[in-house]
């Protein structure tokens, strides 16, 4: 019997050059697609953070003006140690203020977890005297049907 279509072995024009030079161009044409994808991505993020940065530095330009430490202008101004010193100063007084509403918090937490130690406590306690209270009749009348001969 003759082979079928889908037996027939594959001619060698087929396989030639010609077609796999075609799959490598294109496989490198999808590389370098690929790769200039990546770099367009890479350049916008590198201008998004550009931008964003650019902005920081404007708003902190306003925020705190510093002088250079080589010019001094009047005396009246205030120089860049004394802007830096007050910076810190302001600084420590907000962590100061942090520290005491933490232990303010802290303090609040141990009374609380006190209060409801002691709360547990007497519900405890309470448990268990109303348990050995409903035991111990049962308990003294099992103890005085024992003690009752029986005739």
């Amino acid at each position: 019997m003759p082979p079928t279509k889908s037996q027939k072995a594959a001619k060698v024009a087929d396989t030639g050059d010609d077609n796999q030079g075609f799959v490598r161009k294109q496989r490198q044409m999808h590389k370098a697609a690929r790769r200039s994808d990546a770099r367009r991505k890479i350049e916008k993020n590198r201008e998004s953070r550009h931008k964003e940065l650019q902005a920081r530095i404007k708003v902190l330009k306003r925020v705190a003006p510093v002088q250079q430490s080589g010019t001094r202008g009047d005396t009246d101004a205030p120089s860049s140690d004394q802007t830096a010193f007050d910076t810190l100063r302001s600084l420590l007084a907000r962590k100061t203020a942090i520290e005491q509403r933490i232990a303010q918090t802290i303090d609040g937490l141990e009374k609380a977890m006190g209060t409801t130690f002691r709360e547990f406590q007497v519900v405890l306690a309470s448990r268990s005297q109303l348990l050995s209270s409903a035991n111990a009749p049962a308990d003294a009348s099992a103890a005085s049907t024992a003690l009752i001969p029986k005739s």
